[in-house]
């Protein structure tokens, strides 16, 4: 008999975040005595903490504990109504704390665990020692409460009985462990998919910028992580980004604009999935998560490619020209080469080098953004078209038999409309490789798809 071991893996998605609410009399970035108090009466381990407020000191400790302390006191609206689809049907909705506690008794902090793994919990013959094991990567004192305390709910799911299985399509098809089979089966995923959507809409006192980014969060784990897929009400749009910095949206339908926000700078948007990263022009700047609507900023690094990107100096990072982030590979596209890593158990990295006497300009995504793909096109700076991606694990770079009737900066297809943006600022419509031209005010230096939500 063997111990089965129901982890649950954070792919590229899964990001760093600080921030916890709580509604103790203490000091700023400190549990107060009578938290710590209920908090060790659960898990005795925290007991040497108690008689005194604990303040943040970079220690695994207080970040576990700064988790736990978001699942007892975020607050939510007394009224939480479910989802006319499948993002929220408010089963988990009701004290996060006392549903963690009333499965897992004992934490166990671990030295080492898988690639990606936040915590897991085992079961033998259906059965469960209620001891959840978190790993190092989450207890990094810059690692998000936010994720880990959705973490946590995910993993006390299991102790219920509901194990994951390997996905057989979309995104995450035959990694193991990564899906659930429906979410109406309320597993341990579709916790995932509740306690993110229950924060981007209902939570009272969360900061705009974290209810954006759970918002997000909600939408990949909804759309990625069931074999059925779940039922969601949204709308498609193409947001533009103007030399003013304000951020529009427009119809692909009927080719209206509406104002959004304001971006924090010029730059590139780089999707990563329902996330947005920008990478600044002004290579002093770090690259970072943007949010639409001026819901500000978070303290976080969007990925482990945008934590080595602003560790580099800014004549480094201008070397890089592009990044690709899809559910099981990744491509940073620089000057003059590319670099893979096409296996999503490994950080193995592989360099292509791109064509003499050629640079890489951008990604042109004719398909639209598609996580689930395995490849996309790349444009070099002469107008020549390639096709590049992973292929049995490994990275390739090809000459492409596409041909577009000028050079694009950006593309995207959104629905079944397909946007160019040139370089001098014009979108166009593209249709069997001609363009027309669409009257739109001001100059746009970048484009990128986006998804409305109904319900958040």
């Amino acid at each position: 008999m063997t111990i089965k071991r129901i982890i649950l893996v954070i792919t590229l998605m899964t990001t760093l975040l600080l921030a916890f609410e709580t509604q103790a009399q203490t000091s700023p970035n400190c549990i107060s005595q009578v938290d710590l108090k209920d908090i060790a009466s659960h898990f005795s381990q925290f007991s040497k903490y108690t008689g005194k407020e604990f303040c943040s000191d970079g220690s695994p400790d207080f970040q576990l504990l700064s988790s736990l302390m978001f699942m007892r006191s975020t607050a939510f609206d007394i009224n939480m109504t479910k989802s006319p689809d499948d993002f929220f049907s408010g089963r988990f909705s009701q004290d996060w704390f006392g549903y963690f506690t009333g499965r897992i008794t004992k934490i166990k902090m671990e030295t080492s665990c898988p690639k990606g793994a936040l915590a897991y919990v085992q079961s033998f013959m259906g059965f469960s020692d209620h001891v959840m094991h978190v790993c190092p990567i989450g207890l990094l004192p810059s690692f998000s409460t936010l994720d880990l305390s959705s973490t946590f709910m995910h993993e006390a799911r299991h102790i219920d009985g509901f194990a994951h299985i390997t996905c057989s399509k979309g995104p995450r098809t035959g990694i193991q462990g990564a899906c659930d089979n429906v979410i109406a089966d309320g597993g341990s995923y579709a916790v995932t998919v509740e306690t993110y959507a229950q924060l981007a809409k209902y939570a009272t006192a969360l900061h705009p910028a974290l209810k954006a980014y759970a918002r997000a969060s909600a939408a990949v784990y909804g759309q990625e992580a069931f074999e059925t897929p779940i039922s969601v009400q949204s709308k498609n749009e193409l947001v533009l980004m103007t030399d003013g910095l304000q951020f529009l949206s427009l119809d692909p339908m009927t080719l209206t604009t509406q104002n959004l926000g304001n971006s924090p700078s010029a730059g590139k948007i780089v999707k990563r999935a329902a996330h947005m990263i920008l990478i600044p022009e002004d290579k002093t700047l770090p690259g970072q998560y943007v949010f639409l609507k001026n819901q500000g900023n978070v303290s976080q690094s969007a990925s482990d490619l945008i934590t080595e990107y602003n560790a580099q100096s800014p004549s480094d990072k201008a070397n890089l020209v592009d990044l690709h982030i899809g559910a099981q590979w990744t491509a940073r596209i620089y000057k003059n080469s590319v670099r893979f890593v096409c296996d999503p158990t490994s950080s193995s990295a592989k360099d292509i080098s791109l064509p003499a006497g050629m640079a890489a300009a951008n990604l042109l995504y004719m398909n639209g953004y598609d996580r689930a793909s395995f490849s996309t096109l790349l444009a070099m700076d002469n107008g020549d078209i390639y096709e590049m991606g992973c292929a049995n694990r490994a990275g390739y770079v090809k000459v492409s038999n596409i041909k577009f009737d000028q050079k694009y900066k950006r593309i995207y297809k959104i629905d079944d409309k397909t946007f160019g943006l040139n370089f001098a600022g014009e979108l166009f419509s593209i249709e069997n490789g001609k363009s027309t031209l669409l009257n739109l005010p001001g100059r746009i230096i970048e484009i990128a798809p986006n998804q409305i939500y109904s319900f958040m």
